[in-house]
């Protein structure tokens, strides 16, 4: 199974959902276009701390989307063979160079977006962010935000446009 997950992973096939967040059976290379209702799955990580900040990353400038911008601490496709929860410790991995055990994800929701179903994942973690190893090609930085920060700097264009009401969904799942 991770001979496969390698394998699509550097081609990046992913598998195709419906609105309803069940596969299809279908799959496609990134970029591909989909039909109509098709869906592909995100996996987004909220890493967030004891002060209840988020590990953000700013994406590198060169990024095709959102370049330049501040993100969520990791996210990227669920690729074909792979569940989200697996997705998402894979990008956390990936990008920040950071590793969690799969018990200490917590799924929050499903938030649909354009042609794409975002899953929400939360952790909590206490991490020197100049100690994350980040993925060159896709971070440019990390830094803990706290949340009316993070609000302001999505309303001001320099966060990716994240709906504000899943964003404040994610700080408040930190308390309970």
């Amino acid at each position: 199974m991770d001979e496969i997950r390698e394998q699509n992973s550097a081609e990046e096939i992913i598998d195709v959902y419906d609105a309803q967040h069940r596969l299809t059976g279908r799959c496609v290379r990134r970029g591909e276009p989909l039909g109509e209702g098709e869906r592909l799955l995100v996996a987004h990580v909220c890493v967030l701390n004891a002060k209840n900040e988020m590990l953000c990353q700013r994406r590198q400038p060169a990024k095709k989307h959102y370049g330049g911008c501040w993100d969520l601490s990791a996210g990227g496709f669920v690729l074909s063979g792979e569940d989200s929860a697996r997705a998402a410790r894979r990008e956390l991995s990936e990008e920040l160079g950071l590793t969690l055990p799969t018990e200490e994800l917590r799924f929050l929701f499903t938030e649909p977006f354009s042609y794409v179903l975002d899953d929400y994942y939360l952790a909590h973690a206490e991490v020197d962010p100049a100690a994350l190893k980040l993925e060159e090609e896709e971070v440019a930085e990390a830094r803990w935000i706290g949340e009316e920060k993070v609000l302001s700097m999505i309303a001001d264009g320099r966060f990716v446009d994240y709906p504000v009401e899943g964003i404040r969904r994610v700080f408040r799942s930190a308390a309970e």
